[in-house]
């Protein structure tokens, strides 16, 4: 293993949208593991597992399937590191070698999903706000059978408006890096996550207006 460079100290209050937590610079920790640095990876493992994990849990509805894609996904990436041109690009590089494992694990058949639990449940509550810009009295009740239903309608989404809506809504990437990992055009990804969107929406005004009686939401 080669042995670690000091590296600059940025000053308080520069960090900047490449930094990991705990001050680490992106772009150094690749460089670093691209040169043989085992804990720099490790510490892109560490930063970028449980994001990879809840993709990949998302993509497939299973947790033994998503937990083993990941791992596929951290040994191939480790072997692929010289080929990664752009540091700074780490983390799109990283989500399209988990989505490129999910298209050849699931070649010519539809994972089968499972219900989803209260734990996955959290990473919807980003989602709940699509029923409504505002917070209302009844947009604050919001059940577990609800957060059911929008996981429900995700995973009945077709591939391509899933895959680009769970990296958007889920995992809150740009449009460019969800262009980069899809390997689409801006224009593509950004229509596909608006019908994507609109589609869930629709799917909680159905369920608010069924069992709420709010038939319209602002």
């Amino acid at each position: 293993m080669n042995s670690k460079k000091a590296r600059p100290q940025q000053s308080k209050g520069s960090r900047r949208s490449t930094d990991t937590p705990g001050g680490g610079d992106l772009s150094a920790l690749v460089r670093g593991a691209q040169r043989g640095d085992i804990d720099d990876f490790q510490k892109l493992y560490a930063y970028f597992s449980r994001k990879i994990l809840n993709y990949l849990y998302r993509m497939t509805g299973s947790r033994e399937e998503a937990e083993d894609l990941a791992q596929d996904t951290f040994v191939l990436a480790f072997r692929k590191l010289d080929s990664l041109k752009e540091p700074a690009k780490f983390q799109s590089w990283l989500f399209r070698i988990a989505q490129n494992n999910v298209y050849q694990r699931y070649r010519g058949k539809k994972p089968q999903f499972e219900s989803i639990d209260r734990e996955e449940a959290s990473e919807l509550s980003d989602l709940q706000k699509l029923a409504t810009p505002q917070p209302s009295p009844e947009g604050t009740v919001l059940s577990e059978e609800l957060e059911k239903v929008i996981a429900e309608t995700i995973d009945e989404l077709p591939e391509k408006y899933r895959t680009v809506f769970i990296l958007s809504a889920v995992q809150r990437m740009s449009y460019q890096e969800i262009s980069e990992i899809v390997d689409r055009s801006l224009a593509s990804v950004k229509s596909d996550i608006h019908r994507a969107r609109v589609t869930v929406r629709d799917r909680i005004k159905q369920y608010l207006g069924e069992n709420y009686g709010m038939s319209k939401l602002q």
